[in-house]
């Protein structure tokens, strides 16, 4: 039984080889016979041919250009709305980021930005109150010779001059002695 099928679907294989082999005759000596004529009636109808096919052409590429276009188009309003949706995802998690960082901060005790502006207004109106209220202070008086203090007996640290430490000799004979005890 197994013999027999295998030989029905060879002959099928070998039927359906033919049948392929005989199409592709076919279409050659169709061809053949076409440039036959073409050239039995002349350049007229392979340039009409030639014509045909430049037509066939230039639409094919009218229609592939306006599609490729239309995707582009759309391509380009895709990746549009994307970005708008990506930058408000980044604005999002930009906010979220700098209100925790700034409610880590206050649990920490450090200033804000505008707690430390209020501080520098502050401390400039203080200084230009403080400039407005001080009078001009009168210049100090000179002292005479008779006005200057007696010199101590304790001379000023100062004038005391500084004197390098000294170091004692290393001794070579008690080393020496040491050695050969």
């Amino acid at each position: 039984m197994v013999k027999k099928l295998k030989e029905m679907a060879a002959a099928e294989q070998h039927a359906m080889v033919d049948a392929v082999v005989g199409s592709a005759q076919q279409i050659w000596q169709a061809g053949l016979g076409a440039f036959a004529r073409a050239q039995h009636e002349g350049g007229e109808l392979f340039d009409s041919l030639v014509r045909e096919g430049l037509d066939l052409h230039q639409l094919t590429q009218k229609m592939a250009g306006d599609k490729v276009q239309g995707v582009a188009e759309r391509a380009n309003r895709l990746a549009e709305s994307v970005g708008r949706q990506a930058s408000g995802s980044w604005d999002k998690i930009e906010k979220l980021f700098q209100d925790r960082v700034a409610r880590s901060m206050s649990a920490l005790g450090v200033p804000s930005h505008d707690e430390l502006d209020a501080l520098r207004r502050e401390l400039a109106e203080l200084k230009a109150q403080v400039a407005a209220s001080a009078s001009p202070a009168p210049a100090p008086a000179r002292r005479t010779a008779a006005a200057k203090p007696a010199a101590s007996a304790k001379p000023a640290l100062k004038d005391v001059p500084i004197k390098a430490p000294v170091r004692a000799a290393p001794k070579r004979q008690a080393k020496a002695a040491a050695r050969h005890h």
